[in-house]
């Protein structure tokens, strides 16, 4: 099978009918110039060096010639090669919280920006995995089947907000659940989920599905993305803008980090547990642990490679140019 690495110089052979046609009525012209000065049973002694075969076969040289080389140019390839291609790495789930307790500005500019901020950071260092994407807040859902295009996970998570999920609350097992099924079962890659949050979960099931997690082979590392301190959470317009913040009986509701149950998390997984920090190191953290585990092969491909050809069009463009040279533009002049 023969393709082109570059196709669109192949538009310019339709200038070889232009050249040729070119060609000829040169022939033409250099025949009229004759007539004008001798009748053409003259030529012959009028003209005793001429040869408009050799010029004819000159140029019809020149004209193969520079079609094989935009040939050259356009890169032919032949297949010929099977090629088996190996990936190796790991399959990585980032679970989200986009609920409205995200909105807090304790972390600055504020929770949810701060972790999509570090998320695509962390996504620019990583080469060779898979990777998933699951928002969740009262209720999870698989956004981004795991994948290696993280252009397309960048994307979605840029248009992650609470809005993607109308239920109110925050439920960590559901974060689990969600992120145990975006893992392939039948994949032998180590199983790593992020799971990043501000922990605003008062049920007791998530440290019981982080069990199951782990009998799955799934090792959860947990983000902290809020303060111990905590902050209020906004209330936002249409056009995002703060109209004022979310009260309960009459008082302002403070979102404040709960560790306790992400430290719980990593630890039945045989995670680990990191808090927000200013500077984004927890995730160059997890990185380096995520860089350090062993990686397994989960993808073997064979396919056909092509291989270069255009040294064969530029070789008898070559030979051609060399012949045409060799060719005289008329007959030699007898001594004597």
């Amino acid at each position: 099978m023969i393709r082109f690495a570059h196709p669109e110089y192949l538009h310019f052979l339709w200038a070889l009918p232009v050249l040729m046609i070119l060609a000829l009525l040169e022939l033409r012209w250099r025949k009229a110039a004759m007539l004008r000065w001798a009748n053409q049973t003259m030529w012959d002694t009028a003209f005793p060096h001429r040869a408009p075969r050799n010029v004819f076969v000159k140029r019809l040289l020149g004209l193969s010639a520079i079609g094989l080389l935009i040939l050259a140019i356009s890169g032919p390839q032949v297949g010929t090669r099977q090629i088996e291609v190996k990936r190796e790495g790991t399959d990585i789930v980032i679970a989200l919280d986009v609920s409205r307790s995200m909105y807090a500005t304790d972390i600055s500019p504020s929770r949810l920006i701060k972790a999509k901020h570090e998320i695509t950071r962390l996504l620019k260092r990583l080469r060779g995995d898979r990777v998933a994407l699951v928002p969740f807040a009262n209720v999870a859902f698989v956004q981004i089947p795991l994948t290696l295009d993280y252009s397309a996970v960048v994307t979605a998570l840029n248009a992650m907000d609470p809005e993607i999920i109308p239920y109110p609350g925050t439920s960590l097992s559901e974060a689990i659940k969600q992120g145990q099924r975006a893992f392939r079962i039948e994949s032998n890659a180590q199983k790593i989920l992020i799971l990043i949050t501000d922990s605003e979960d008062h049920s007791t099931d998530a440290a019981e599905q982080a069990v199951e997690a782990a009998k799955e082979g799934v090792r959860i590392f947990t983000v902290g993305m809020a303060t111990p301190q905590g902050g209020p959470i906004p209330i936002t317009d249409a056009r995002g803008r703060i109209t004022g913040y979310k009260e309960y009986q009459g008082n302002t509701v403070v979102s404040r980090l709960n560790e306790n149950i992400l430290i719980e998390i990593a630890q039945v997984t045989g995670g680990e547990y990191f808090r927000a920090t200013k500077t984004g190191t927890e995730f160059e953290k997890i990185f380096k642990k995520i860089s350090g585990m062993e990686t397994e092969e989960f993808e073997s491909k064979q396919f056909t490679d092509y291989e270069d050809r255009f040294q064969w069009p530029a070789a008898l463009a070559f030979i051609l140019i060399i012949l045409e040279m060799m060719i005289p533009a008329g007959k030699r002049r007898k001594n004597g």
